[in-house]
């Protein structure tokens, strides 16, 4: 019972440890201030990817664009838009900084492509397994299929 009575003493001050910086508390609080819906604040408070109504109500709101960067950044968001989602931002009075940042996210974010080792093949053409089949090779050339 001691036990859990320190448990429930001591958790309190885990989770703050764990809570927002002060930069993130001065953001929310400015979207908050600027009036944006409570479903993008919301969204913002749970850490949640923002969609593109997100980010133009952000906008409309008159939200500074460095805020909306910021949390885009430490979200890590992927966007793929097309020229009608940009033109749509940009007309939305999006800033162009945040709309350039949206643009770049798939080349930041993505993995790199992952080579497969590239060897000659029995014919001397490129095989893709991986490098060189050291056989047997038997009609139909797989290995194995010889008994």
């Amino acid at each position: 019972m001691k036990y859990f009575r320190l448990l429930v003493l001591i958790l309190p001050l885990l989770l703050t440890a764990c809570g927002l910086s002060e930069q993130q508390k001065a953001d929310y609080a400015a979207v908050q201030r600027a009036g944006v819906n409570s479903a993008t604040y919301n969204k913002m408070l749970q850490g949640m990817d923002l969609s593109l109504y997100d980010v133009k109500a952000l906008a409309k709101a008159g939200v500074n664009s460095g805020i909306v960067l910021r949390y885009m950044q430490n979200q890590g968001t992927i966007y793929v838009l097309n020229a009608g989602d940009i033109q749509g931002l940009l007309n939305a009075g999006v800033s162009r900084s945040v709309v350039d940042y949206m643009i770049s996210t798939p080349r930041l974010y993505q993995a790199p492509p992952v080579t497969v080792g590239v060897g000659v093949g029995y014919w001397g053409g490129p095989y893709w397994g991986g490098g060189y089949y050291p056989g047997p090779y038997c009609y139909p050339y797989r290995r194995g299929y010889c008994r």
